[in-house]
């Protein structure tokens, strides 16, 4: 009985060492996908973060030593261009809320945290109410440079890319180059088809990230197509504990 239980633990050691190894060689990445933020807010809308729960999510990122990616460093890791450690994070915003610019990146800059914002290039250009100017964008590339600025198209999220073909999409991101120069994209709604990834080719863009109901929900691997990014949806409801367990599991 002895031997039979000293075979089993070199057994289960043996696997341990092997799935450890493999994480460790080819690690997936976390991208977080976060929208608004606010001060005194309860659980009630899942979009609208609490300042004090992203607070206490940087303070665990940083606690338990999580690299947190640019853009580039991102595009790095999945051409395998550059190893990364295990414990690497991308953090993202959509859709450029004011809330980013005054309550998360001075957070982001307290804990020398990198972090992206895909903008709507129309509520920026136009200056709408609750949303990031092109003025206070020119202001965050001054005074946040761990920050990058990243499109969220010009203004496809009142159509929907599925409604939208490939004219009104070239017609979309000439627009959106006014505002934001960039590389990389977050689909609006997450919703793509496959003119809208042939103009994202034809326009030389590196990414695009998905999110929202119905697409997948997990790490980014090597093998991921670059223009089909998933990312995690940290909600408002999100419990600490589960936060930490969601970016530690290897999927």
């Amino acid at each position: 009985m002895k031997n039979i239980v000293i075979y089993g633990l070199i057994v289960c050691t043996i696997i341990l060492v092997i799935v450890l190894a493999l994480l460790y060689s080819n690690p997936t990445v976390a991208v977080l996908g976060y929208h608004d933020f606010g001060k005194d807010v309860d659980d009630s809308n899942t979009f609208v973060l609490n300042i004090g729960k992203f607070e206490e999510q940087l303070k665990y990122l940083k606690k338990h030593h999580y690299k947190t990616l640019t853009l580039d460093e991102f595009y790095e890791y999945k051409q395998n261009k550059k190893k990364f450690p295990y414990k690497c994070v991308l953090i993202t915003m959509d859709d450029g809320y004011q809330s980013n610019y005054e309550l998360a990146f001075p957070l982001l800059k307290k804990y020398n945290m990198n972090a992206t914002v895909f903008c709507v290039g129309k509520n920026a250009e136009e200056g709408c109410a609750g949303y990031m100017s092109k003025e206070t964008l020119k202001k965050v590339k001054e005074e946040y440079p761990n920050i990058d600025i990243a499109s969220h198209s010009y203004n496809l999220h009142e159509k929907g890319a599925y409604n939208v073909g490939k004219d009104e999409l070239r017609e979309d991101f000439s627009k959106c180059k006014n505002v934001i120069q960039t590389e990389y994209l977050a689909y609006p709604f997450g919703d793509y088809n496959e003119n809208f990834v042939e103009v994202l080719k034809e326009n030389n863009f590196k990414l695009a990230f998905t999110f929202g109901p119905g697409k997948e929900h997990r790490k980014a691997k090597h093998s991921d197509s670059n223009y089909r990014i998933p990312r995690l949806c940290i909600s408002s409801n999100m419990p600490m504990w589960k936060f930490a367990i969601r970016i530690a599991l290897p999927y």
